[in-house]
């Protein structure tokens, strides 16, 4: 019978991070264990995360010597995991390495230690990990999502984009992927790309869920000079969390825009109040682009 922890990795799998996390927070708790575990490593920071997996990683230790190969390759690939949720990039390297002595064609094991690399810049290595990924599984849509930021990290912005709205035509509803495209759009960032955005937020009836999915939207209308919607846009987003910093800073641009300091300047105090030791030199770059 499929749990939803079976459900959570096979959208992780996929690279649909929006409906993962989605699931995460909505999950009931009769899932026991697997999925506290992955709640604490896949969901928001805090509520005692830090300990779950504190405990989870003493156990994958624990007697670590005296497993039988599959049950350490296991627990050396939950230990990677860990690593890297704890920004131990290096060890979580090692880990994902040993895992592949082990077991050769461990999947997940290969794509998180080129993941491991691609963090260490290790771009090259990166790459050929990924593609031993897919020549293994194709359709290994969280690869191939890796592989098109990297493209769009390293400058190929057509390639990768290219890639991105390929995987988006495949699957529509994957809003990892969805998510991933729009933000390569508007890298790219041509006036039709801001109208693509658009268009495919559009054509999704599940996008309005996702708060990232909302702050493209919003920034495509501001870029395009729809300043009357992108406004909208962004009250609607501190409506649903009045400490949205990419909204505050979305009401700082139009109010400039329009010239309505006095309501700017409460924004500007809000955001300096939320993230000050940021605020002053991020106010000076977001002034400069009105």
């Amino acid at each position: 019978m499929s749990t939803e922890n079976d459900r959570l990795l096979e959208l992780i799998g996929k690279g649909d991070t929006l409906q993962a996390l989605h699931l995460l927070v909505n999950a009931g708790s009769s899932e026991g264990a697997r999925l506290a575990v992955n709640r604490a490593l896949y969901g928001a920071a805090g509520n005692g995360s830090g300990d779950t997996i504190d405990s989870a990683r003493e156990q994958s230790q624990s007697g670590l010597n005296a497993l039988n190969e599959r049950d350490k390759a296991t627990a050396l690939f939950n230990l990677g995991c860990f690593s890297l949720h704890q920004d131990d990039v290096q060890e979580a390297r090692i880990r994902f390495a040993e895992v592949l002595e082990l077991e050769p064609q461990h999947i997940m094991a290969r794509h998180n230690l080129a993941y491991a690399q691609e963090l260490l810049a290790e771009t090259a290595d990166a790459r050929r990990e990924y593609q031993a990924v897919l020549a293994q599984n194709p359709d290994m849509v969280l690869t191939r999502l890796n592989l098109a930021q990297l493209q769009l990290q390293e400058g190929d912005v057509e390639g990768g984009v290219a890639e991105l709205e390929a995987l988006n035509d495949a699957d529509p509803a994957n809003m990892g992927v969805l998510l991933y495209l729009c933000r390569g759009l508007v890298q790219r960032g041509s006036e039709a790309d801001m109208r693509t955005v658009l268009e495919r937020l559009a054509a999704s009836s599940d996008a309005g869920r996702y708060v990232d999915l909302q702050e493209c939207r919003a920034y495509a209308l501001f870029q395009l000079g729809e300043t009357d919607a992108a406004e909208a846009a962004f009250r609607e987003l501190l409506e649903a969390s009045a400490d949205n910093l990419f909204a505050i800073t979305g009401m700082i641009k139009v109010l400039g825009q329009r010239g309505d300091y006095e309501g700017m300047k409460a924004y500007v105090g809000q955001r300096q109040a939320l993230d000050p030791a940021e605020a002053v030199g991020a106010l000076q770059a977001d002034l400069a682009g009105l």
